[in-house]
């Protein structure tokens, strides 16, 4: 094959020279899709999905008792710009209550903000521990549909795992 050698790839099972782009070698019949992707685009690989949690840097948690109203809880939120809160039954986590539920549950209805927080709370939430890989997070967060994770060791919360955490984990390992 002759031409440009910036469009060619070349297969390493056979050393046949292959149209960039291709996914299968022309001659041998090798797999070639995962050649010429740019480095940058080769984001995660499986090692790092391994690391636990702990090598991402959480958010802070914000705790409210089950008794404080929806409105504390909202305020709590606005001043700490944070997107949820965990909610506390005394030591034990009772709930979380995030922004989705104030636009889904609070918004059509504002007399909900004088309510306990409880009433409106997804209660049992999900919960990683600082150990837990980050494929494990990822794959909760995914499935679940989930932006915070409250992040506990043994039964106090330590910290909220988000989205932002997580694609600010991605970035800093990957594209500094």
């Amino acid at each position: 094959m002759s031409g440009d050698p910036s469009n060619v790839i070349v297969c390493p099972s056979c050393g046949a020279e292959n149209i960039e782009g291709t996914d299968i070698c022309e001659r041998c019949l090798s797999d070639l899709s995962s050649i010429d992707v740019p480095e940058a685009a080769q984001v995660l690989k499986e090692s790092d999905l391994t690391l636990p949690i702990a090598a991402a840097r959480w958010s802070k948690a914000l705790l409210i008792q089950q008794t404080a109203t929806v409105r504390e809880a909202v305020q709590l939120m606005q001043r700490d710009r944070a997107g949820a809160v965990v909610v506390m039954d005394g030591l034990a986590i009772a709930g979380i209550f995030t922004d989705r539920d104030v636009l889904r549950k609070v918004a059509p209805d504002p007399a909900m903000l004088d309510r306990p927080v409880s009433d409106v709370m997804t209660p049992d939430p999900v919960v990683l521990r600082e150990d837990d890989m980050m494929a494990y997070a990822l794959n909760k967060m995914g499935v679940g549909g989930f932006r915070h994770i409250p992040i506990v060791r043994g039964d106090a919360v330590v910290g909220m795992l988000t989205g932002r955490d997580v694609l600010n984990w991605v970035m800093g390992r990957y594209f500094d």
